[in-house]
Order: structure tokens, then sequence, then C-alpha cells
């Protein structure tokens, strides 16, 4: 009888334990879930009187040929409404939409507090519509605190760059406080470490993390409402369902010269 006893206390203690497991297996989940909630809603900014973030206006000549096969959006840098890219790294990414266009080459510059050439190259571009992202070369350092004037320009005709469609924006390297570092090295998902650069008002980093994770998880809810979030947190709203183009590649023949 002993024996028997036993055995049933085992078989009832395990059917504990299983619907235990089982309501634990469920919850989990839903807890991992809640864990990954964030938000990037990237903070106001104030009007520093920068260039807008648009080719309208923006272009040399007042009436230039126009090498743009859709009307809206236009040309447009992914930045804040102040048009000013803040960022810690020294070789920061830039993101644009560019709309349909003939055109097939850009020129970009990035210009010290002195006027003087700190990059300039030509990029070599497909016309197909979407977000575009360069990478700055390792060459190219920003220095911490200093403002950066950068400008894009489509070459719609290379006999006369009075037409080139331009846009205009100002990049600034900044730093994270200590209590930021500390936040983003406890943040183990790369959705966690964009709400830690959002929240800290450090734009590229945040932007660049999305693009990332968007490119790599393009079926992912979570990452699709952050940039969504994101773009519309600026009043990027025309372009949050826009594609990542794979476009941009710097020409090597105009080379570089960093100035710091």
């Amino acid at each position: 009888m002993g024996w028997q006893k036993y055995l049933s206390y085992l078989a009832a203690l395990s059917v504990v334990l299983s619907a235990e497991f089982l309501a634990f297996s469920l919850v989990t989940p839903q807890l991992r879930a809640q864990s990954l909630e964030v938000s990037v809603t990237f903070p106001p900014t104030s009007n520093r009187g920068a260039p807008r973030r648009t080719t309208g206006g923006g272009q040399r000549n007042p009436e230039p040929r126009s090498c743009l096969k859709g009307s809206y959006p236009v040309v447009t840098a992914l930045t804040p409404g102040d048009n000013v890219i803040t960022t810690v790294a020294p070789n920061p990414t830039l993101f644009w939409y560019i709309p349909q266009t003939e055109a097939r080459t850009a020129e970009f510059v990035i210009k010290d507090d002195q006027q003087k050439d700190v990059y300039r190259t030509n990029l070599a571009i497909k016309g197909t519509p979407g977000v575009v992202k360069l990478i700055l070369p390792a060459t190219v350092s920003l220095r911490t605190g200093k403002e950066y004037l950068w400008e894009l320009g489509l070459i719609c005709d290379r006999a006369n760059r009075s037409d080139d469609r331009v846009v205009r924006g100002v990049i600034e390297r900044t730093q994270l406080t200590p209590q930021e570092r500390t936040k983003l090295a406890a943040a183990r998902e790369p959705l966690k470490k964009a709400e830690v650069y959002a929240a800290a008002g450090v734009w590229q980093e945040t932007l660049s993390l999305l693009a990332q994770l968007r490119r790599a998880r393009p079926n992912d809810s979570k990452v699709s409402d952050a940039w969504t979030e994101l773009l519309r947190s600026v009043q990027l709203n025309a372009i949050t369902n826009a594609p990542l183009v794979e476009c941009c590649r710097a020409e090597p023949s105009r080379g570089v010269r960093n100035r710091q």
C-alpha cells in the first residue's frame, strides 16, 4: 500500500508540474514580447536655421531642367525637422529619399565651418525611387562638438551644373552621457538600442539601426512599426513606405580630401 500511495503522489505531482510548465511556457512569450516594446519617437528639435531638407527651393538655378520623373516626394534628406543630423560616429551613414530620376550621377560634399572641403565625391545612382544611403569612409573623421555642412546634388546636365537638384543639411557629432552609455550597454536587442539613441536625441544611430533591421527583417511588424514611428515623429510621413534601395556607391576617381 505504501508504494501505491507513493506512486499516486508522483503521478499527481507530475500532473501539477506539467500544468505549471505549460502555463509558464504560454506566459513567457508574452513577457518576452512586452520586454521588446519600444518607443523611437524622436524628441522635438529647435530650429537652428539649417537649410531645408528637400530640394524645393534648393536648386542652384531658380528654374532648372528637371531630371525628376515624379513630382512628390522630391529629393528629401532623412533628417529631423531642423535638418541637423546628430551622430556619435566620426564617419556616419547618411540617408536620402530619391524619386525616380533620369540623373545617373550625384555629387556629395561635406564642408567645415570655414567652407573647406572635408570630403567630396561623385555617386553612381540607378534612378530607382527609394531610400538610399551613403557610408562615409574611414578617412573622414568628424570632430565632436563641431557642425559640418553637407550637400547632395543630382547632376541633371553635366554641361550645365546650374541645373543640379540640390539638398543641403548639417551634421553635428555629439556624445552620449554616462547614463545614456549605461543604458545602451544594457540594451541587448537592436530595437532597444535604437530606443536609447532616440531618447538621447542622436538621429543617425537611431535611423541606421532601424534601416539595418528593416533590411534584415522585412516581415517583422515591430521593426516596420518602429521605422514608421520614427519617420512620422519628424514629419516624414510621405516616405514611410518607401523601399530601401541599393544605390549610391562612391566613385573612387574623385577621391577624398579630409581636413579636420
